[in-house]
């Protein structure tokens, strides 16, 4: 008996030991050496071929990510990738981009979406991430095992996974890395010296001309290739990405200083060598641009490029630079990544808020050109809204810990998603279309000189409903709010206050309206007073209960670039003419924000009815630092910057140029980690659609 029980469990290690080593590393030993080689994708020319005919790359890249849950939680459903294939499919696209290896239910919904229909699939470009040659070659290898059904993960941080669908069929190509910034390749290419200076593999070679980094990207295109032609005797394109400020381009000194753009990748540097028959392609993200960069350019680099340059059509989109890409590449270009913003505010000056519609023909535009210009695909990012994503510019002023379980919609980086993330579990509790519909006298805060005022809150913002005779576009009023105790000021242009205000809301028309903020609780001014003037905003502090009052501002990136001639002897005048600008975010907009009227704006913020206002405040606006839990901005001088505060209501009134204002409390509870939306496709999702249904 002993003797069977010990050789039962010799055999459940035996099978234990074989099921990890097969699924759960790289090691294999290759029973077939002599079989021949599959390839169902390969570049020809400047084309991705399938099955012998060129395929143009229509797509959209997926992230992990949703309202309450961390993008590294994977916690999408297979149902609900299943759900958002059906509309990218309908939408006319053919193809997912994942930036890094994703969770099972994403490869076990593509194999079940793709299984289903022979006539309905959606290819897959698959991505993985890393900074070093061991890095990247380990996460490839794994991504190649994954994609072929030959992977589980025992031990990993998310517990047991187990990827057993093949989905290789459908996987168009492998891009490595992410988009790298100019200083990790300037770093890498000098300051590490064990990078290999040349290299001759058996699939890949890196050129004469070839930098340490280009050389390392070779080495790990090299071993991916051979990895999966040894193990799976099949081959598939590979490329790695790279932008317009690592691209193959060389500034002049002065203006690669003012642009960052100091390092080069060039994908003609990665040579495949005759064994590699899927081939290679160049990858560009697309989000960072020099309108002028062919004046930029250095003596040699414009000699070199002389017979582009001169018949180079500069009025199109990117001034030319898509042209130029075409033109220098010997391969298939991708444009692996691209879009723009819903949100209602920039980030750069001479940028202006888009609608969604306006989103959708932004991208409809910049597809077009890109197609029109000979580009082999163009992916856009996003599919989904992420709520983790930070802009620079309102990052400071939110709990970095707690992004996803609100909607910020001051930030430009939420906003790129051809789908939304609506308030509500449903349907929007209410929406911004001068009317009463989704108010009741629950919702009763207030009332004053015959108005009435009822407030609610989502995960957008807080919504104000005003009522009464007044409230019509040619009557003024002013609404105090205190969002802390601890500033604020009890007057303004003459009107008194029951409590210290820390905004004064003016309604003044429709095209006039905006929200004031006092200057002490003014995040911007605390922190980018110094990049705008010069100057330190804590020399001159403004009094706790200061009583000066001014436009809600967002700072916004300068991109004035100083000529060449001049950098040298303007010294003064450059650093003026630099300066960080500011955008007046709290102008609000007036239009209909009901998604489902024919009328929808986006940035809608409020609408006139019938003696009645509707508002919507984003918790931004407000100074929220994580309206979830309701956290306010505490002093920003007495904390040398943003710091939360926890309140459990905020005051709001209407003032006039008699008497005292009284202000009366909005309760406010948050809603923890319990976040209720609902998807909506956005109006940029349905332009796509008649652009490529087409």
């Amino acid at each position: 008996m002993r003797k069977y029980f010990i050789a039962i469990v010799l055999v459940i290690a035996v099978v234990v030991g074989v099921f990890f080593v097969t699924f759960s590393t790289s090691f294999f030993i290759d029973l077939q050496p002599n079989a021949p080689i599959t390839v169902e994708f390969y570049a020809r020319g400047q084309d991705i071929m399938h099955q012998g005919e060129p395929l143009l790359l229509r797509g959209v890249e997926i992230t992990p990510s949703a309202p309450g849950r961390l993008a590294g939680d994977f916690s999408i459903g297979t149902d609900d990738y299943l759900r958002w294939f059906g509309h990218i499919y309908a939408m006319g696209a053919n193809t997912i981009y994942v930036s890094n290896v994703m969770d099972p239910a994403f490869y076990r919904a593509l194999y079940r979406f793709n299984s289903a229909d022979d006539d309905r699939q959606l290819l897959v470009l698959q991505g993985v991430h890393g900074d070093d040659y061991d890095s990247l070659t380990r996460e490839l290898k794994r991504a190649i095992d994954i994609i072929h059904g030959r992977r589980a993960h025992l031990l990993g941080s998310r517990g047991a996974e187990f990827f057993l669908w093949d989905i290789s069929p459908w996987v168009v190509g492998f891009l490595v890395g992410a988009e790298w910034e100019p200083d990790w390749i300037i770093y890498k290419n000098h300051f590490v010296p064990d990078m290999p200076q040349t290299f001759q593999g058996e699939f890949f070679s890196a050129s004469e001309e070839a930098n340490p980094f280009e050389v390392m990207l070779a080495r790990v295109m090299d071993s991916a290739t051979a990895y999966e032609t040894t193990r799976y005797k099949t081959q598939r394109p590979i490329g790695f990405i790279s932008s317009p400020i690592t691209d193959f381009l060389e500034y002049y000194w002065t203006y690669a200083s003012q642009l960052r753009k100091y390092a080069q990748l060039n994908a003609e540097h990665v040579i495949p060598t005759d064994a590699m028959t899927a081939g290679t392609f160049a990858a560009y993200r697309l989000f960072h641009f020099a309108d002028d960069f062919v004046d930029f350019l250095t003596p040699n680099q414009q000699q070199a490029l002389a017979p582009i340059l001169e018949n180079l059509d500069r009025s199109c989109l990117y001034y030319g630079y898509f042209d130029l890409l075409v033109q220098v590449h010997s391969m298939p270009v991708l444009a692996t990544g691209f879009g723009f913003s819903s949100a209602r505010a920039p980030q750069r000056e001479g940028q202006v808020p888009l609608t969604e519609y306006q989103q959708g023909q932004a991208l409809a535009n910049m597809v077009t050109q890109l197609e029109e210009r000979g580009w082999a695909g163009s992916i856009i990012s996003t599919w989904q809204d992420n709520w983790e994503r930070r802009t620079w510019n309102s990052a400071f002023m939110s709990n970095p810990w707690r992004y996803q379980y609100w909607h910020n919609l001051q930030s430009v980086a939420q906003g790129y998603g051809l789908m939304a993330f609506d308030p509500g579990a449903t349907r929007r509790p209410v929406v911004i279309d001068g009317t009463t519909r989704g108010w009741d006298e629950s919702h009763f805060v207030h009332t004053a000189d015959d108005i009435s005022i009822y407030a609610q809150y989502t995960t957008q913002g807080l919504y104000l409903l005003l009522r009464g005779e007044g409230v019509n576009p040619r009557k003024r009023l002013y609404l105090p709010i205190d969002v802390t105790p601890l500033s604020g000021t009890y007057a303004f242009n003459g009107m008194e206050f029951e409590r210290p205000a820390n905004f004064v809301l003016r309604l003044a028309g429709r095209n006039n309206t905006s929200l004031l903020v006092n200057r002490r609780y003014h995040s911007t001014y605390q922190r980018f007073y110094y990049e705008m003037t010069g100057r330190n905003p804590f020399v001159a502090v403004p009094p706790v209960w200061d009583s000066d009052f001014v436009p809600v501002t967002i700072a916004v990136q300068n991109p004035f670039i100083i000529a060449a001639e001049d950098f040298y002897y303007l010294a003064d005048e450059v650093r003026e003419m630099q300066r960080m600008q500011s955008w007046n975010t709290g102008r609000l907009t007036h239009g209909i924000g009901n998604p489902n009227s024919r009328r929808f704006n986006s940035l809608a913020d409020f609408f006139f009815g019938e003696d009645l206002v509707e508002i919507r405040l984003p918790w931004s606006l407000l100074n929220f630092y994580d309206p979830s839990v309701m956290q306010v901005h505490d002093d920003h001088f007495a904390h040398f910057g943003v710091q939360g505060l926890g309140i459990g209501e905020i005051y709001i009134g209407i003032a006039t140029q008699e008497g005292m204002a009284a202000m009366s409390p909005i309760v406010l509870r948050g809603w923890g980690n319990t976040v209720q939306t609902h998807e909506r496709l956005k109006q940029s999702y349905f332009v796509m659609q008649e652009l490529w249904g087409q």
